[in-house]
């Protein structure tokens, strides 16, 4: 057997090391800042920590109902997408119709303009139906999104026909075959456009900056940006505000990580 060089596995730790490092480095850096005393340089790390920045970033804040909103708008966002994108994708992956590379193709097109080009029609268009300063504003215009379809497309394809087949000789209708075995089948991709829906969504702060004026609709990415204004004279309960907002996050991840396992796809077709 050939094994690799030793300077080469050497390397491969390092380059790992920096890249864990770089990623992970500015949290380690934002949660030291948080924990730290009040009065303490910003650029130097004590182990005299306290959790008080984040008690009082959560009571002087008033993250609650911030909170309340960016998990509500999260959760629908995220379900609406893996939802339409799993529904959209079928015809488009398990059917045979006129059109439908030309439907994939200018859908995938879309991925090729920025967020900050629609902007403004956007904006218009949400106004125009009545949500301006909703949280349906939130939720409405980004229900699916192209890359989810792409995603769950690819997924289905990697599905053996047969299965469908045989799903349809057993007497089941399109929509049953979908959610039957299209689905569960899919159950990895369909967990990794949650996350990413559930990230995207959680983190956004652009487009609610725009659409958002009450602070009873605000989110807390908008709660958080508004408290680096108000905590200017401390930044340290800001920073404790966006380590809390990670926690979601990390929980979401862990949540969904027991469907990252090809396994899951092993043994659906012998023969």
């Amino acid at each position: 057997m050939n094994r690799r060089p030793a300077w080469l596995i050497v390397f491969v730790y390092v380059a790992g090391g920096l890249l864990a490092a770089m990623a992970i480095g500015p949290t380690l850096w934002l949660a030291s800042i948080a924990l730290q005393r009040p009065g303490r340089d910003l650029n130097t790390i004590s182990a005299d920590v306290t959790i008080a920045n984040f008690i009082s970033a959560w009571e002087k804040g008033h993250l609650a109902e911030p909170l309340i909103n960016s998990l509500l708008t999260t959760v629908l966002r995220a379900a609406l997408n893996v939802l339409l994108a799993a529904l959209a994708a079928y015809p488009l992956a398990c059917m045979t119709f006129r059109g439908r590379q030309t439907m994939f193709m200018l859908i995938l097109a879309t991925m090729m303009i920025p967020e900050q080009v629609i902007l403004v029609p956007l904006f218009r268009i949400v106004a125009g139906l009545g949500m301006y300063d909703t949280l349906a504003a939130l939720v409405v215009p980004f229900s699916v999104s192209a890359l989810g379809i792409f995603m769950c497309r690819q997924a289905f394809l990697q599905i053996p026909t047969s299965m469908e087949e045989a799903a349809r000789i057993d007497g089941a209708s399109a929509p049953a075959i979908w959610w039957h075995v299209i689905v569960p089948l899919s159950a990895p991709t369909l967990a990794t456009l949650a996350l990413f829906s559930i990230i995207g969504a959680w983190s956004d702060l652009l487009w609610p900056l725009v659409v958002l004026q009450s602070r009873q609709v605000y989110t807390l990415p908008v709660a958080i940006n508004e408290l680096t204004g108000v905590f200017n004279t401390n930044l340290r309960l800001a920073y404790a505000a966006a380590v809390l907002a990670l926690v979601p996050i990390l929980v979401a991840y862990l949540a969904v990580q027991r469907w990252f396992r090809p396994q899951l796809f092993a043994g659906a077709v012998k023969g």
